[in-house]
């Protein structure tokens, strides 16, 4: 029976994947991406594919989406959604192991689908409505493709390796151009050049009937000035934006403070067993670093550090596989077979290492601690459970702070029973004085990030606005851990240094006459 499994790995692993991506799909609130997807995909096609072109994202997806959600499965409707993400990385588990785990020796293999199987970042990701485990799922068919043609091109393999390319085009502009610049790449250094201007033939015909929605989110993204900064400067943002994807990669995002501080120390060390890896497979590390570098330069421009992981989720197969090439054992004699040794020696604790860090952070996930994005553990269900639990909606409204907080997640949470005002819009300011002097009006509920980034402290004057008029009650969530604090600028010490120092990330106030 050993014996059997180790010949067939997958018999084992995705068992395990499937128990832990559908255990409890409900966990955690959709959040504000999520639940915008949640409510259009209720609506007609035509207008879900009118909110994915709005929202600067390719058909597929949504298409696949619209057509799962009518399957008459019985459950609820943001599990159901999360379920086909879930389907994709299964697949991308299925092909990670048969296009590129079983063309190495079986130490490669099973390190491969147990770094795989047990990321924390991809069960993170993978449990979401969102397109990020489709686009692994192009990726690593795509990669294989590509290794193929480059070998030994037949139009059979370039076509399917244009199909490959263009379903990843319109999953994801990013992951697609990516994939389709190293493709490209590659095949031209091969001097594949047939095949090369065949393939990208091939998909510009294919893309035409979506190529103006593409022409106008590169337009977009030249221009886009939005993203959150940490640091107030773009060029000081970029080594946080890498930090905060390798953390991702390696720990996943729900990570104890201790756990970050020894995940930080095996990071070079895995850095050289990629590297080891790298050597060991050059055509694999071109394509990871290809990827990696052009996929790095259009998301980093695009997102504030916590969403990188999220769009380059199409690159970790790729690196936990150059992990496991670099931890395995060398076969080589002679000098080659010492320094396999070495690796050896470093390679197999630094994927143990890696694998009890994983163990973790799966554990916080479900836990529902530990997390740095803490938009994704807020308890937007419990909120519009309390709102609507105790105020009525004749004799109560909602303000949500639009800037830094999540009025769409709020929105689908209360599924349809209350409307909301959102901080920054125009007309809020006259629609909250109205509401103030009507006197049935006995609550109002302020959601609201308690970093406040809104323009002219826009958060801070409405809330002086309701507390002159009306009692507040804070009701708090998300506490930031000790790391954070002091990461933040926020002492350790007697809290009259800095009273007003946020510990949590989020505040639901109540306001009462």
């Amino acid at each position: 029976m050993t014996a059997w499994l180790r010949r067939h790995p997958l018999a084992a692993f995705l068992p395990l994947q499937a128990l832990l991506y559908c255990w409890n799909l409900a966990e955690l609130s959709p959040w504000g991406d999520e639940a915008g997807t949640l409510l259009a995909v209720r609506g007609t096609l035509h207008n879900l594919i009118q909110f994915a072109a709005h929202d600067v994202h390719p058909p597929l997806y949504y298409l696949l989406l619209f057509y799962w959600q009518k399957m008459p499965l019985g459950i609820d409707w943001a599990v159901q959604a999360r379920l086909i993400s879930v389907l994709f990385a299964l697949l991308g588990t299925v092909a990670l192991d048969q296009f590129w785990g079983a063309r190495f020796e079986e130490r490669t293999r099973l390190t491969l689908l147990a770094l795989w199987t047990l990321s924390p970042c991809l069960l993170l990701y993978a449990r979401m409505c969102r397109s990020y485990s489709l686009q692994a799922l192009f990726a690593i068919v795509a990669a294989a493709l590509l290794s193929q043609v480059a070998a030994q091109s037949t139009w059979r393999k370039a076509a399917l390796l244009a199909l490959a390319l263009l379903g990843a085009l319109y999953t994801h502009y990013v992951a697609g151009i990516a994939l389709i610049a190293t493709a490209t790449l590659m095949l031209f250094y091969r001097r594949r050049w047939r095949a090369a201007l065949a393939i990208d033939g091939a998909i510009a015909i294919g893309y035409l009937p979506w190529i103006w929605r593409l022409a106008a989110s590169l337009a977009s993204w030249g221009s886009n000035g939005r993203s959150y900064t940490l640091t107030g400067s773009r060029v000081l943002e970029l080594p946080v934006k890498f930090a905060y994807w390798s953390m991702s990669f390696v720990m996943g995002e729900a990570v104890p403070d201790a756990v970050l501080v020894l995940g930080a120390l095996l990071l070079p060390l895995l850095a050289a067993v990629a590297w080891q890896g790298a050597r060991r497979t050059p055509e694999l590390a071109w394509m990871a670093a290809a990827l990696s570098a052009i996929g790095f330069i259009g998301v980093a421009h695009w997102v504030s550090y916590p969403f990188v992981p999220a769009r380059m989720l199409f690159v970790l197969p790729f690196f936990l596989l150059l992990i496991a090439r670099g931890a395995a054992q060398g076969s080589s004699q002679g000098a080659a077979a010492r320094g396999a040794g070495v690796w050896r020696r470093w390679g197999n604790p630094a994927v143990a290492a890696m694998l009890l860090v994983s163990l973790s952070g799966i554990w916080c996930y479900f836990h529902k601690t530990g997390f740095r994005n803490k938009q994704y553990p807020m308890p937007i269900l419990e909120i519009a459970g309390r709102i609507l639990r105790d105020s009525g909606a004749g004799d109560s409204a909602i303000l949500v702070d639009s800037t830094n907080s999540d009025p769409i997640a709020l929105l689908y949470a209360l599924d349809g029973q209350r409307s909301l005002l959102q901080t920054s819009l125009p007309e809020t300011p006259a629609a909250l004085t109205r509401l103030l002097a009507d006197p049935r009006i006995r609550t109002v509920w302020f959601l609201r990030n308690t970093h406040d980034v809104s323009p002219a402290g826009l958060n801070a004057q409405f809330q002086a606005q309701l507390g002159a008029r009306m009692a507040e009650t804070v009701h708090q969530y998300e506490p930031y851990t000790p790391l954070e604090r002091v990461i933040m600028g926020t002492p350790m010490g007697p809290p009259m240094r800095r009273r007003d120092a946020p510990r949590y990330f989020h505040e639901l106030i109540e306001f009462r006459r």
